[in-house]
């Protein structure tokens, strides 16, 4: 019989594979994932951006065919179904040697397997661009989906002379998306080197292209263009053409990172992949779309090359996991365009047909939405999952839940060996203080499934400091106990670092310093932060006076919204995910400094009891009544059928433990919001009312935005809070 302290863990992660790039073939790498789970895998995807642009539907997107949430696919929730963690950031290098990416701003990263999709960037060899220019590059295409707003800027009732330097099939469907967005502010010329020479392209369609182009005035200049200025551009020739704004599709070029390491490259200078799609030079490296060119099958960059080698790379990842046979991709001699031209109409070219006309459009609508629903996830969805399993270890591990479930002693040190703090392993630290009293405060949170763990280092910090800042103090020192998923190597490594280095990176902002820490391995990964602070100035829930306005330093909503996002919610996009997530990583520190300039008599921290509870227990304990009004001011998001349809789960408690003290219509749309608990929610403030002009002028000079008069405290009523329309 086995000793109870002891289980088998079969999920421990073993191996670490990341995928750089939200492009069309890592996708559906993820989206395999949302299927089929490999345990012991830990998967990474870095992307610069939080959601992916379909290239298919773009054009559409700027003719405003599509919305902004049709055309793209949220990365952040495709890892969450997928199981993996999420890391908005740039890479910078690639060390292979090491098997680590360098990112801009976030600790390095390791890996066992890597995948890059990162597409291509505009090809500006040959040309010189100078800064007054009004410049912007069609590669990638999320960086023009990115710029249109600035394009629209621009773009005013004059007419526009817009230069499109490239000459390819792109450069044309651009123009004719550019031409039904802005109607007729534009005058548009093509320039390229080579006019429509893509060897796929039949003579037929290249004369439907120059015939349809020609009716609505575009203009086409066959030369290479060698420099472009604020005014005009200057072509090999040196003629030169006035130019109000110039958009380049001149071909693709890899990113500066990608082009600095040491893997296989071409004459062109992209990555040599073979028929598996693995580097030529590094066995455990995929490279597919733009940034590769497979070994002796060379194609043209397009999105349809990514989508089918996707369709490969997918495959073969989990082959390379599970040590089974790859497989080869056999690229397409040929392939269907369809070239979105004017009034939802396309141009369909295939071998020797080409057709255009509405029917095309539709057909070229079918598909890309075909492909894009893929990524699309339905609320609540429950899915099925294959299960594998990578090779097992020799010797079978069995996993203490006791003291010995702590992590490996190597990852310990070696993590403060690179921080250069207590390398000695002391059993605790010595502080000192000049204060007789001290605060402190513990908090727990586990770690939301997919985020990035060094933002929800930043979170988990923020939402300890709030007790001692609602206190009245200022934090001086905090212990924390991490609690990583069951692991080994580089994933261990991985999540110690980021968070720590995540709530390292709010404790130096404050002051603060890390005395002392523990780690174990859990089933639940998480942080817990003791936090201890001095004692300024003594702030009770006693306090609160008649008539005293009462202020949020935020808005709410949280509980409510993480729990739509997490449900596959359609109400919910990736744009009000990234919105989200800025209010959970914005601290109130100095929000509690601007409090005390007011001498504020009661500060109080909305966390998971909610609004109601927090504000109630105020209200009993200084013998007075709560009257507020709620509107949708007091939400992160105004859409309130999230709020009415969406519960975190504890939202029961907290309306249980609360409804008896609020008098409130039944039809209030807004009554949700008090029993929602908060992640580093807002701090509440009560304010003298002779200052409140003061008092805001302040806040939105030092903060940047308005705080929230929620209402003022009242003689005592009937009810704690009483809720008025």
């Amino acid at each position: 019989m086995r000793d109870r302290q002891l289980i088998l863990f079969e999920n421990n992660l073993i191996k670490q594979l990341v995928l750089i790039g939200g492009g069309h073939a890592n996708v559906q790498i993820l989206k395999k994932l949302c299927m089929n789970r490999i345990k012991g895998l830990h998967t990474i995807l870095i992307s610069e951006h939080f959601e992916a642009t379909y290239s298919g539907m773009t054009p559409g997107y700027i003719h405003r065919d599509f919305s902004r949430e049709e055309i793209s696919i949220d990365l952040q929730r495709l890892c969450f179904n997928a199981g993996a963690t999420f890391i908005k950031d740039k890479v910078i290098k690639l060390e292979t040697n090491n098997r680590k990416i360098e990112l801009q701003n976030f600790p390095s990263i390791n890996y066992d397997i890597l995948s890059i999709n990162t597409g291509s960037i505009s090809n500006t060899k040959g040309i010189k661009i100078e800064k007054l220019s009004k410049c912007f590059f069609a590669k990638p295409i999320s960086s023009l989906v990115n710029n249109l707003s600035q394009i629209d800027q621009i773009i005013s009732n004059k007419k526009n002379r817009i230069s499109i330097i490239g000459g390819g099939v792109a450069s044309y469907e651009l123009a004719f998306s550019l031409l039904r967005r802005y109607e007729n502010n534009l005058e548009i010329t093509i320039f390229g080197k080579n006019i429509l020479m893509e060897k796929n392209l039949n003579e037929k369609t290249k004369k439907n292209l120059k015939k349809i182009s020609s009716d609505l005035d575009i203009k086409e200049y066959s030369g290479e263009v060698v420099s472009i200025t604020e005014t005009h551009l200057v072509l090999s020739s040196g003629d030169k053409f006035d130019s109000d704004l110039n958009l380049l599709s001149s071909g693709a070029n890899i990113e500066k990172w990608l082009s600095e390491s040491n893997l296989d490259k071409d004459k062109n200078g992209f990555i040599v992949v073979d028929n598996n799609l693995l580097s030529t030079s590094d066995k455990n490296i995929f490279v597919t779309g733009d940034a590769c060119t497979v070994e002796d099958n060379i194609r043209p960059k397009s999105g349809v090359m990514a989508v089918r080698q996707g369709q490969v790379l997918k495959e073969n990842i989990f082959a390379k996991l599970t040590g089974t046979p790859l497989i080869k991709f056999k690229a397409q001699k040929n392939w269907l365009y369809l070239i979105g031209t004017h009034k939802n109409k396309a141009l369909l070219n295939y071998f020797f047909l080409s057709f255009h006309g509405l029917w095309c459009w539709k057909l070229k609508e079918w598909i890309d939405r075909g492909f894009i629903n893929k990524f699309k996830f339905t609320y609540n969805s429950k899915m099925s999952f294959r299960n594998f399993e990578l090779e097992k270890p020799k010797d079978i591990k069995m996993y203490c839940q006791g003291c010995g479930s702590k992590v490996s002693k190597n990852t310990l040190v070696n993590f403060l060996n690179e921080e250069n703090s207590h390398s000695d392993l002391p059993d605790s630290s010595l502080i000192n203080t000049n204060s007789s009293s001290l605060l402190q405060s513990i908090d727990h949170i586990k770690l939301f499934s997919s985020l990035n763990p060094f933002d929800f280092g930043i979170i988990s910090y923020l939402h300890s400091q709030n007790d001692i800042l609602s206190s009245g103090g200022s934090v001086k020192t905090i212990s924390v106990s991490q609690a990583l998923p069951f692991s080994e190597g580089i994933i261990e490594s991985f999540f110690m670092e980021y968070f720590m280095k995540g709530i390292k990176s709010e404790a130096i902002k404050d002051g603060s310093v890390i005395a002392s820490g523990h780690s174990y391995q859990s089933k639940e990964p998480g942080i817990t932060i003791t936090m201890n602070g001095s004692y300024e100035k003594q702030i009770t829930k006693s306090q609160a006076q008649e008539n005293e306005l009462i202020y949020l330093s935020k808005p709410l909503g949280t509980g409510y919204l993480l729990a739509a996002y997490f449900n596959n919610s359609e109400l919910l996009s990736s744009f009000d995910f990234q919105k989200l997530m800025r209010w959970m990583k914005k601290g109130n520190k100095k929000i509690s400094e601007i409090s005390k300039i007011f001498k504020s008599k009661i500060t109080t921290d909305i966390s998971g009891f909610g609004l109601a509870s927090h504000l109630s227990d105020i209200c009993k304990f200084s013998g007075l009544s709560a009257e507020i009004k709620l509107n949708e001011e007091i939400l992160i998001n105004k859409n309130i059928e999230i709020l009415n349809k969406f519960k975190s789960t504890g939202f029961e408690n907290n309306y249980s433990s609360s409804v008896n003290e609020i008098s409130i219509s039944d039809n209030n749309k807004l009554q949700n919001i008090l029993y929602d608990p908060q992640t580093n929610g807002p701090l509440l403030i009560s304010i003298e009312k002779e200052d409140q002009i003061k008092f805001e002028k302040e806040f939105q000079s030092v903060i940047g935005f308005s705080p929230i008069l929620l209402g003022q405290f009242r003689k005592f009523k009937k009810k704690l809070i009483n809720v008025i329309s």
